[in-house]
């Protein structure tokens, strides 16, 4: 196949599994595959691997290495952008990894690191439901929360490259702590895991709580999650309603807060809200005037991810096509 538009190749690293991807400047998989379990093991024995599957899909895409632009990594931090290193994650084994360079010398292109929240947040700009926007953020709202901000048509990145994490702005100083170390964050109200571990410290030592009763859980406080919650409202239990009404207010405080402060024209919500729909939606709705001027609300619109399971894929290339364009505005 004729190379008739710029190709890059895309690393999108995670703590379970790396996603390597050959895709375009219009969005277009060309070729993909993912290694599970990659950062569970040394980096030096899994570097050699993803260099040779990335050469591999470039040959299975029907090019040649001379027909990618460069290669985008998309991982998780903390990071130091400056250097091109992944320094030690919770999520991994890997500790202070030169993966920029170590990519960029064995594939022979230039390679770019982000951060993964800022990656996704490019990803759903280029190619997504913020495509055509100046002004946006980008919500990865799952396990934890985190994501990107689109400005004026530039990516966020801060003093060192470690701007976008959205989900450790403290909403109270005396609320839950959280896994990064603070308290009150905003993933430490909304973020699965922390929901998870709420919902364990409420119904500890009580097998007869309603919530333990509940199918999806079967007496089994590890199955206790955002799933849960829903199933009790569902219900009409009144614990999980208390702590689904509190969540909601606490989602659109965070909401709130970012339309204040950055006044986008569109916010993208990720898994959560795609798996609540309406029942969370609704409810932060209602409660986002007591957190933003009517103003902010009226110009911004809520919206699902566009790319669904194509985001991880996408997320390396973006970063690429990112960094083409360097100091241009979009």
């Amino acid at each position: 196949m004729a190379a008739n538009k710029s190709s890059f190749l895309g690393y999108d690293i995670g703590g379970t599994k790396i996603a390597v991807c050959v895709g375009d400047s219009t969005g277009r998989v060309l070729a993909s595959e993912r290694i599970e379990g990659g950062t569970q093991r040394p980096y030096r024995d899994v570097l050699p691997d993803l260099v040779r599957r990335g050469r591999k899909l470039v040959g299975d895409a029907g090019l040649s290495m001379s027909d990618i632009e460069s290669c985008g990594i998309s991982a998780p931090g903390p990071l130091d952008i400056g250097v091109g290193v992944i320094e030690k994650s919770p999520n991994m084994i890997w500790a202070d990894v030169p993966i920029r360079d170590d990519l960029s010398r064995g594939l022979g292109v230039p390679a770019i690191l982000e951060n993964d929240g800022n990656a996704g947040a490019l990803a759903e700009w280029f190619f997504g439901a913020g495509k055509g926007c100046r002004n946006m953020i980008y919500f990865t709202m799952s396990t934890g929360i985190g994501g990107g901000v689109i400005a004026n048509g530039r990516l966020v990145q801060g003093n060192n490259g470690n701007a976008g994490e959205l989900g450790h702005a403290i909403l109270d100083i005396h609320g839950p702590p959280c896994g990064c170390g603070m308290r009150g964050c905003f993933e430490a109200f909304c973020g699965g895991r922390n929901v998870a571990r709420r919902l364990k410290q409420m119904v500890q030592g009580n097998t007869e709580h309603p919530l333990m009763q509940l199918p999806s859980v079967n007496g089994d406080p590890d199955n206790l999650r955002y799933e849960t919650l829903r199933e009790g409202v569902a219900a009409g239990i009144p614990v999980a309603e208390e702590f689904w009404d509190d969540l909601c207010l606490r989602m659109a405080q965070g909401l709130g807060m970012y339309m204040m402060v950055f006044n986008p024209e569109k916010i993208i919500l990720g898994t959560i809200f795609y798996y609540s729909g309406d029942m969370l939606m609704e409810p932060v709705r209602r409660y986002l005037p007591r957190f933003a001027w009517a103003k902010m609300r009226n110009g911004c619109r809520l919206e699902l991810p566009a790319l669904g399971s194509k985001l991880g894929e996408l997320a390396g290339t973006a970063v690429a096509l990112y960094a083409r364009h360097g100091r241009e505005e979009f």
